[in-house]
């Protein structure tokens, strides 16, 4: 059992470079999920993630990758502790448009990190005083793996003076079910190549009547609001519009401002009929992002660590189901 418990927490975690991540965070993620109780904000920061905010199509890999790595590392430890609602949210500072410790409606009990992170921890709370908010308390995590030295790598070759590849309107679509990481990845990464507008469909009711225990789906109002929180809170420099969906095309068919479609791979066949569909109306086709979110074969994931892993909202409403009937 962990010595301690705090239902709201942040982990800092200051990265050299997009592809530095390794056992050393991976391990302090396990502490930080095993002293929270109800949220944890993974809380990045890394100079080329602003670099590449530019040229977000640059780094999709990587991005993908290191999404991967925090959310999968988190969500396997909650699930193995059984905190399988536990709220891990990744967000990347500047790219996310504020200053996350100044957000009252987070409710921080702490801000964990390792030694190395103690200024930074210390600077949140200075801005916290500035602002006439209450200090937080910093826990630093004595971990037992060493961190690598990582030297600074050189960036890929990109010519700033070149035409940014940014997509200026992005859909995505789903149900979004009890939101969890493999959703959240797929969002963020969305928002990631979106410029300026993200268009969310959220499967209706209407469309899961085969779903598999419907009766424990959450409602339709419910799942938009839980995936425009996330929205707004990974990054708010974007429009959102997250409505309801009553086919497999939703808005594509019908807005020819849309750009770029984000899938998954098990949806991979709807971004085919849609850009059928599309050239039927005289609508450009959309350039295609699909997403393997759990994969062993990524390099960010550990050779099986997945194998027990059920991230699916199927999986969730079980929990549910046998929750309630104890």
């Amino acid at each position: 059992m962990p010595e301690y418990n705090y239902e709201n927490s942040l982990l800092q975690i200051t990265l050299p470079t997009l592809t530095s991540f390794n056992e050393y965070h991976r391990e302090l993620i396990e502490l930080a999920v095993n002293c929270s109780s109800k949220s944890l904000i993974i809380h990045i920061s890394c100079q080329e993630i602003e670099f590449y905010s530019n040229y977000p199509t640059k780094c999709w890999t990587e991005i993908r990758d290191l999404l991967n790595f925090l959310y999968i590392s988190g969500t396997k430890v909650a699930y193995e502790t059984l905190k399988h609602f536990l709220e891990i949210d990744v967000i990347f500072e500047k790219w996310n448009g504020y200053n996350i410790e100044l957000v009252k409606e987070k409710n921080f009990d702490v801000f964990f990190g390792s030694e190395s992170e103690q200024s930074r921890l210390q600077e949140f709370n200075s801005s916290r005083k500035k602002a006439s908010l209450s200090e937080i308390h910093i826990h630093i995590f004595d971990t037992k793996t060493s961190p690598k030295n990582v030297h600074d790598q050189n960036r890929k070759d990109c010519k700033l003076n070149e035409n940014p590849k940014i997509y200026q309107t992005v859909a995505v679509g789903g149900t979004f079910d009890h939101l969890h990481a493999g959703h959240k990845i797929l969002l963020t990464l969305t928002a990631w190549i979106a410029g300026k507008k993200l268009i969310c469909g959220v499967t209706d009711d209407c469309m899961l009547k085969n779903k598999k225990l419907k009766e424990y789906l959450e409602p339709i109002n419910t799942r938009i609001a839980k995936v425009t929180k996330f929205l707004n809170a990974i990054h708010q420099g974007l429009l959102y519009k997250v409505e309801p969906i009553y086919d497999v095309y939703g808005p594509t068919i019908s807005d020819p401002d849309i750009r770029a479609l984000v899938v998954s791979r098990e949806t991979i066949s709807g971004a085919g009929l849609i850009n059928e569909e599309r050239q039927k109306r005289g609508f450009g086709t959309l350039e295609t992002f699909v997403i393997e979110v759990i994969s062993s074969s990524n390099p960010s994931l550990k050779e099986g660590e997945l194998k027990d892993l059920k991230l699916s909202s199927t999986y969730l409403r079980e929990l549910c189901k046998n929750s309630e009937t104890k």
